[in-house]
C-alpha cells in the first residue's frame, strides 16, 4: 500500500501548515504481518497473495483547514508486477494544489522498487518535485536478516542507517495486515521501510474494520475486485524521536483510510494530512500476467 500513496516530500507539505508529528504513503497501493515476514514457499503459501496489476486514480480535494489549500486535482498510477522471486512497484503521482490567497502548485511524486519475496533485500528510487523542478531524490537499497538490518543511502547522500528487528518492506507489509483482516484481528502495529523517509524506517498501525463480503461489489466491477474486503486506517509514523512521534506516542504523520482487498488491490482511499485531505477514486484497473516461474 505504501507505494500506492502520495506522501510528498516535506518541503511540499510544510506550505499547507505545520508538519503533524509521526511515515509520510505508501500502495501505497502498495505499501501492510503479524510476526516476521516468512518466505512464500512456508507458511506465507497457503496466505494472501498480492495479484500483479496495475491502477489509475483520480485525485480531489475532500477536506481542508480555511485559509489554507481550497482544491485539488491530479492522478496517481501505480503498478505491481511479480517477478517470481521478488515484486516490483512503479508509482507516479501528479498532483495540482491550489491556495485560498491564489496560485497552484503541481508536485509529482514517483516511487519505484524492487522487493524481495524472503523480506531480505529491497531497493528503491524515489523523486519529488514542485513546479517542474527536482525538489529531493533518495536511492538506495535495505537488507534484513534474523538480528535485525542496515538501510545504505546512495542519495541525497551517502549514509546508512540501522533497522530494527522486524522491520517489514512495503509488500511484506501489505501481506501483513490483510493476513491480519483474515484472522479477525483488529489492530495491527508494525515498523515499515520504503525508503521514502532518511531517517529511516517508522511505525504503522492499522485498524482493521469489519469484512465486506464479494457480495458487497457490483456485477459489473472487475473480476479483481469481486473478493473479499476490509476498511481501514492506517497512520504512518515519522521514524524521528522526539516530539515527532517516537514509538507512535504523539500524532502521525497523516492517516489513510483504505479499502483493501485480500488480494492487495485497493479500491478507494481518503488520505488525511491534518490540515487537508485527499480522496483517491479508482478509475482503472487492470490485471497484470503472471510469471511462469
Amino acid at each position: 500500500m505504501m507505494g500506492n500513496v502520495w506522501r510528498g516530500s516535506e518541503s511540499e507539505v510544510r506550505p499547507f501548515g505545520s508538519r503533524r508529528a509521526g511515515w509520510a504513503v505508501g500502495a501505497a497501493v502498495g505499501a501492510l504481518a503479524v510476526g516476521l515476514f516468512v518466505p512464500e514457499t512456508s507458511a506465507l503459501a497457503a496466505g494472501p497473495t498480492l495479484a500483479p496489476h496495475e491502477a489509475v486514480y483520480d485525485l480531489s480535494l475532500s477536506r481542508a483547514q480555511a485559509g489554507g489549500v481550497v482544491g485539488a486535482n491530479g492522478l496517481m498510477n501505480y503498478k505491481l508486477e511479480n517477478t517470481c522471486a521478488g515484486w516490483t512497484m512503479e508509482s507516479r503521482t501528479v498532483l495540482n494544489l491550489f491556495y485560498a490567497e491564489g496560485g497552484r502548485m503541481e508536485t509529482e511524486w514517483e516511487f519505484v522498487a524492487y522487493e524481495g519475496k524472503n523480506g531480505e533485500d529491497y531497493s528503491f528510487y524515489i523523486r519529488n518535485s514542485r513546479n517542474g523542478q527536482v525538489d529531493e531524490i533518495l536511492e538506495g537499497d535495505a537488507q534484513m536478516d534474523g538480528k535485525g538490518g542496515k538501510a545504505h543511502y546512495k542519495r541525497p547522500e551517502d549514509n546508512t542507517v540501522a533497522l530494527p528487528e522486524a522491520t517489514l518492506f512495503p509488500s511484506a507489509h501489505t501481506l501483513a495486515i490483510i493476513r491480519a483482516a483474515q484472522e479477525g484481528q483488529r489492530f495491527v502495529a508494525k515498523t515499515v521501510f520504503d525508503g521514502a523517509s532518511k531517517g529511516g524506517a517508522g511505525l504503522v498501525t492499522a485498524f482493521i474494520g469489519k469484512e465486506l463480503g464479494a457480495d458487497t461489489v457490483p456485477d459489473s466491477a472487475d473480476p479483481l475486485l469481486k473478493t473479499p474486503s476490509w476498511p481501514m486506517t492506517i497512520a504512518f509514523f515519522s521514524p524521528k524521536k522526539g516530539n515527532d512521534g517516537e514509538e507512535g506516542t504523539g500524532v502521525p504523520s497523516y492517516e489513510v483510510k483504505v479499502r483493501y482487498h485480500d488480494n492487495g488491490v485497493a479500491q478507494e482511499m481518503e488520505q488525511n494530512f491534518g490540515f487537508f485531505s485527499l480522496d483517491s477514486k479508482l478509475k482503472t484497473l487492470k490485471a497484470l500476467p503472471e510469471p511462469d516461474c
